[in-house]
């Protein structure tokens, strides 16, 4: 195996944003599988690499990726906040809600792009209980109440089991 050299990470770590942001999922795990293997502490690397897996559908990876980022640098907001709004997504909503607190306990300002994740998400499956509900707590962290409590309540219209046990959905 050819060891990857200290001056090609950023490269590569470009490369592979880039390939994410082209929606070309399959290709960037490539390059950060190959990238992993010789810099298996990149943080960077695991996190665009949660990104690549979510994108391809692969949720259960991407959570491990993005606690793997998460790990190894435990002070970057970014990290927390994207597995957080996995979290969410998969029903994982009480470990989902500690992520994202964290990332605002790091970052004031670090939710704002989950706020935007979860508009996105709702505005093309609008009637996604879940959705509603990971929109409500990323709003109830940043103390914006009452719009949280209108995402909450359109969630439990949709689904009335999410004011009794929101962590239902970790048993599917």
């Amino acid at each position: 195996m050819r060891q990857t050299s200290e001056t090609e990470v950023p490269r590569l770590l470009h490369e592979a944003m880039k390939l994410v942001s082209e929606r070309k999922a399959v290709e960037a795990e490539t390059v950060l599988r190959s990238l992993l293997k010789t810099q298996p502490d990149c943080s960077d690397a695991w996190w665009l690499l949660g990104r690549a897996l979510t994108q391809q559908d692969r949720f259960g990876e991407g959570i491990e990726a993005y606690q793997r980022a998460a790990d190894l640098e435990p002070d970057r907001a970014v990290f927390h906040e994207s597995l957080g709004v996995l979290l969410i997504r998969m029903g994982e909503i009480s470990q989902g809600k500690i992520a994202l607190t964290r990332a605002m306990d790091l970052d004031s300002e670090s939710l704002r792009p989950s706020e935007y994740t979860f508009g996105k998400l709702i505005e093309s499956d609008q009637e996604n209980a879940l959705l509603w509900y990971g929109l409500g707590i990323v709003l109830e962290i940043q103390d914006k109440i009452d719009m949280s409590a209108k995402a909450m309540s359109r969630a439990r219209e949709l689904d009335s089991t999410l004011a009794s046990d929101p962590n239902r959905y970790q048993e599917s």
